[in-house]
């Protein structure tokens, strides 16, 4: 029995009392309200457009497509990512190069990265995961010599600032998701946000079926739309962010205060150009004599705390591992580093007292080691 979860979406009668109006107003497609949550939204990060879908990875898809990427061009994508990252660069017959990723920032490493560059390479999808921000100046000074495309995948990183620039206006695009567990949720749901007029209006056709007004096609396009249910749980969502990031700020300093010392355990390591972290995780590492499965396990069996591992490498996966069996050590590497990493719950509501027994939780189970 699951006593403490590992997310837990902070949503209330605001939200309901939003979907409820939109019901009976009785326009449940995209309409108003979505053009409505993607100002805001793009107000907040600071960015002059947005432009809604239904999910993440379809925001990260038309982004790609907006990108100019196609077949038979190489994208770069971390190695350490959730899969989409890599399956959106699949969808339009391009190749992902997968990146060595850092021990301490999971992003990734931006020592080897040019290593992974060749003349058929168009772009580079950065990852902030776990809500950490890249160091976007540095990668930014390589796609410019090797004339790459950037785009961030920003998808964690809802209120991250690099070097107190907000996420979501520093590479030409940022794709972020609302799934449940991120800072914000409209249920599912995904944005990109940009600077970039031409690009804003290029994506807003991709997500509609191509069109640049109603039945007329100028590409091929796709249903990406997000709902009105979606953007209007979205505005009530985005109401909250300020007491969503102020929470988790809270809970962080605890694990930290509750952690600090412990033999074994490595706490997040914040790099000195993030000015402001979004702490979609909370990620401890683990020393190599600890046996992190094991921890997790213990964790949940016998605790009924919830964690989580995010994310295994790509090249890892059952689906890739044909197109990746042959990879350089660097690579392999990145599997050491997934081994030793574990989330920790992380969400609006979780107490003093819930995140004492996580860590005397984990405190007593590193015993056996």
């Amino acid at each position: 029995m699951i006593k403490i979860p590992m997310a837990k979406p902070y949503v209330g009668l605001e939200e309901a009392n939003a979907v409820h109006k939109k019901i009976l107003e009785g326009w449940l497609s995209m309409g108003q309200t979505v053009l409505d949550f993607e100002k805001e939204f793009a107000k907040m990060v600071g960015a002059k457009y947005a432009v809604a879908t239904n999910n993440g990875t379809t925001a990260l898809h038309i982004a790609l497509i907006a990108s100019g990427i196609k077949d038979g061009d190489e994208v770069l994508v971390p190695d350490i990512t959730f899969a989409s990252t890599a399956k959106v660069v699949l969808y339009e017959r391009a190749t992902p190069i997968l990146l060595p990723c850092d021990s301490k920032t999971f992003n990734l490493s931006i020592e080897h990265l040019e290593k992974f560059i060749t003349p058929k390479t168009k772009a580079i999808i950065l990852v902030d995961m776990n809500g950490m921000p890249v160091d976007y100046d540095k990668i930014q000074s390589i796609a410019e010599k090797h004339n790459l495309f950037v785009i961030a995948d920003s998808a964690e990183s809802m209120g991250s600032e690099y070097k107190y620039k907000k996420i979501g206006a520093i590479a030409p695009m940022h794709v972020f998701s609302f799934f449940p567990n991120k800072n914000i949720t409209t249920g599912e749901g995904g944005i990109i946000t940009t600077n970039n007029e031409k690009l804003y209006e290029q994506l807003k056709e991709l997500r509609n079926m191509g069109q640049d007004y109603r039945y007329h096609h100028t590409s091929l396009g796709f249903n990406y739309r997000m709902t009105e249910i979606a953007a209007a749980i979205g505005l009530e969502q985005l109401k909250k962010f300020d007491f969503i990031m102020a929470s988790k700020q809270k809970i962080v300093e605890t694990y930290n205060k509750q952690l600090k010392g412990v033999d074994g355990i490595n706490l997040p390591f914040i790099p000195g150009y993030v000015t402001q972290h979004a702490w979609y995780m909370y990620t401890i590492t683990f020393k190599s004599n600890i046996d992190r499965d094991y921890v997790a396990k213990k964790l949940l069996d016998d605790y009924g705390i919830e964690t989580r591992m995010s994310f295994p490498p790509i090249h890892s996966q059952p689906f890739f591992k044909k197109k990746y069996s042959k990879v350089s050590h660097l690579i392999l590497n990145n599997k050491v580093i997934w081994d030793s990493l574990l989330n920790l719950p992380i969400w609006v509501g979780l107490t003093v007292e819930d995140q004492a027994y996580i860590t005397d939780a984990i405190k007593n189970i590193i015993k056996d080691f």
